[in-house]
C-alpha cells in the first residue's frame, strides 16, 4: 500500500484502500493492476474490429511481425475501422438514451451552431444526418471495403450524429432557483440504514421508492454511488464518485443497493462477498420490500468508524444551466470559460486533474464549470461552494460541451470557451462527443490514451479535418497527469497529440 496516494487524493479513501487491503478485499485498482501491460494491439488500434470471424488479426507495431491482415487490410484502415466502431456505439448509446417518445429522429441543431454544423457536414459529404447511418457504418464494419479516409469521414458523421442526439434530450433543469447538489462522505456519517443507489434504474421504480421512504420508520437515507440521478426538483444526494463505489460498499456503511440495468459486475459481486442486499429495478420490486430488506441488512452488519472524524455535513455546489452559465461569463470579469468534465479512471489518482487544474485556472482568471465525476472531485473540496468568491459552476450532465457551446455563441460575448478537458472517459458515447466537438470548432483534449497511435495517417488526417474547423482534439499515448492537462490549457499553440 505504499502507493495508496497516487490511487486517490482524498484521505478518507485512502482509509478505506487500507481498510480494505486488510480485509483482503479486491478493488478496482488491484483489478486494473493485475491486467497491467495493457493489451498493446488494442491500446494503439491495431486489433481488427471488423466481424469477418476468420481472425482476429493483428498489427505488429514495430513493423517487425505482420503487416497486414487475412484479408489484406493495412494498419490505416485497422485503426480507421476502430474509430468507426467505436463512434458507433457512441451513437447508439445516445439512441438508447433518448426518451422513447423522441423516436428515431434527428433532433435539430441548436439556433446558434446550425450555421458552423453546416458546414462542417458540407465538408464530411453534404447531405444531412439520418439514424440511418448507424445502421450503413455497422454493415460495413462486416468486412473491409472502404478508405481509411471514407472511414474517418463516416466516424466524423457519427460522432456529429451523437452531439446532435444527445441535444434531443429534455434538457431543461427544474424550475427551482438554486439547485443544489450534495456530494461527499458526510451523507454516511449518521447510524441509521442507507440504501445505494447505482446504474441508473428506472425512474418510475425510484420515485416509488422516495414516496415510501419518506414515511418510512425507521428512516431509510437514499444516495446516489456515484450517478447524477434526478430527484423532484434537484438530485438525489451523491455519496461518491463512481470510481470509489466499491469504497464505499467496503465501509460497511450502505445497507442494500439498489441497481439498474447499467450497474457494473463488480457491485453485485462485493455486495456477495460483503453480505449486502442487491435488488436491480428490472426485477420489479416492490419499495416496502427494499425498505425492509435495508433494514433487516443494516441490523445484521458490523459499521465501520472511518467516518467519525468527519463532520456530519455534506459539501454542495449550485448546479445551472447552459444558458445561465453563459450570461455569468459574460457579465462577470473572467478571462474566458473552461469546461472539465469525465468519469472515474483508475489510469489516473482519482480526483487530481479536477482538484488540481480547476483552482489554478481560476486563480488565472477563468470561470470554471464542470460535469460528471470530475464536478463530484470539486464539489467534495469545496471548490463549487456558493460562498467562496469564485466557485466553479456544475452543469447539468445532460446539458454539457454542445448546450454550453451554443449558449456562450448566442450571447455574442467576446470570452471564447477556452477549452474542454475530458478527465476520463467511460462510454464511447463521450469519445464520439468529443470527436464532435473538435468538428465544430472547439478545442477538445482527452487525458485518457485512445487506440489511434497505431496511425499516424489517421492522427494526421483527424488533425487536418479539425484545424480547417478551427478546432483541436489533443490526446495522449499515456494517461496525462494534472500539469500536462494544465499547460494544455494555457497554451497558445494547437496540439493534437503528444
Amino acid at each position: 500500500m505504499e502507493t495508496i496516494h497516487l490511487k486517490t487524493v482524498d484521505p478518507v479513501s485512502q482509509s478505506l484502500l487500507q481498510s480494505a487491503a486488510t480485509r483482503g478485499l479486491d478493488l478496482n485498482w488491484e483489478r486494473y493492476e493485475k491486467l497491467q501491460p495493457p493489451d498493446g494491439f488494442l491500446r494503439v488500434g491495431l486489433s481488427c474490429p471488423y466481424g469477418c470471424m476468420q481472425g482476429p488479426c493483428r498489427i505488429d507495431p514495430f513493423g517487425r511481425g505482420a503487416e497486414l491482415g487475412i484479408c489484406g487490410l493495412d494498419r490505416d484502415r485497422m485503426v480507421a475501422a476502430l474509430l468507426l466502431r467505436l463512434c458507433l456505439s457512441g451513437v447508439l448509446e445516445a439512441l438508447n438514451d433518448l426518451p422513447d417518445s423522441e423516436g428515431y429522429r434527428v433532433p435539430s441543431w441548436p439556433e446558434s451552431l446550425e450555421a458552423v454544423a453546416s458546414q462542417t457536414l458540407g465538408a464530411l459529404g453534404g447531405k444531412e444526418l439520418e439514424i440511418q447511418e448507424a445502421f450503413q457504418s455497422a454493415a460495413s464494419l462486416h468486412r473491409p471495403g472502404e478508405t481509411a479516409k471514407a472511414l474517418i469521414r463516416r466516424s466524423l458523421r457519427l460522432s456529429m450524429l451523437t452531439l446532435v442526439l444527445q441535444n434531443g434530450h429534455e434538457t431543461a433543469l427544474p424550475k427551482k432557483e438554486k439547485i443544489l447538489c450534495k456530494a461527499g462522505y458526510g451523507l454516511l456519517t449518521g447510524d441509521g440504514p442507507l440504501i445505494g443507489i447505482c446504474g441508473q434504474p428506472s425512474a418510475e421504480s425510484l420515485a416509488e421508492l422516495i414516496k415510501e421512504a419518506a414515511a418510512f420508520k425507521p428512516a431509510v437515507g437514499l444516495v446516489s454511488l456515484g450517478d447524477w440521478i434526478s430527484k423532484d426538483s434537484g438530485y438525489l444526494p451523491i455519496a461518491c464518485t463512481s470510481g470509489e463505489a466499491e469504497l464505499i460498499l467496503s465501509s460497511g456503511r450502505i445497507s442494500l443497493v439498489l441497481g439498474g440495468t447499467t450497474i457494473d459486475p463488480c457491485v453485485p459481486a462485493i455486495c456477495e462477498k460483503l453480505k449486502i442486499p442487491v435488488i436491480l429495478t428490472a426485477e420489479t420490486p416492490e419499495p416496502m420490500q427494499i425498505l425492509r430488506s435495508a433494514v433487516e441488512s443494516h441490523n445484521s452488519h458490523a459499521k465501520t468508524n472511518v467516518f467519525e472524524d468527519i463532520p456530519p455535513v455534506h459539501d454542495s455546489g449550485i448546479v445551472i444551466s447552459a444558458k445561465e452559465l453563459a450570461t455569468e461569463v459574460k457579465n462577470d470579469k473572467a478571462t474566458g470559460l473552461v469546461l472539465i468534465g469525465g468519469a472515474d479512471t483508475p489510469q489516473q489518482s482519482l480526483g487530481w486533474i479536477a482538484t488540481e487544474v480547476a483552482p489554478a485556472l481560476g486563480g488565472e482568471g477563468y470561470q470554471v464549470a464542470a460535469w460528471g465525476d470530475a464536478a463530484l472531485w470539486m464539489v467534495k473540496r469545496g471548490l463549487a461552494h456558493e460562498e467562496i468568491e469564485k466557485p466553479v459552476h456544475l452543469l447539468h450532465p445532460r446539458q454539457v460541451a454542445l448546450d454550453t457551446m451554443a449558449a456562450v455563441s448566442a450571447a455574442e460575448t467576446s470570452k471564447s470557451l477556452r477549452g474542454i478537458c475530458y478527465t476520463g472517459l467511460n462510454r464511447c458515447q463521450d469519445f464520439a462527443a468529443a470527436l464532435g466537438l473538435a468538428s465544430l470548432g472547439a478545442r477538445v483534449c482527452v487525458a485518457s490514451p485512445l487506440p489511434l497511435w497505431g496511425s499516424k495517417k489517421v492522427r494526421d488526417c483527424l488533425a487536418a479535418f479539425f484545424a480547417e474547423r478551427g478546432g483541436v482534439f489533443t490526446h495522449y499515448d499515456h494517461p496525462a497527469d494534472a500539469n500536462e492537462i494544465l499547460q494544455w490549457f494555457r497554451e497558445k499553440e494547437n496540439r493534437h497529440g503528444v
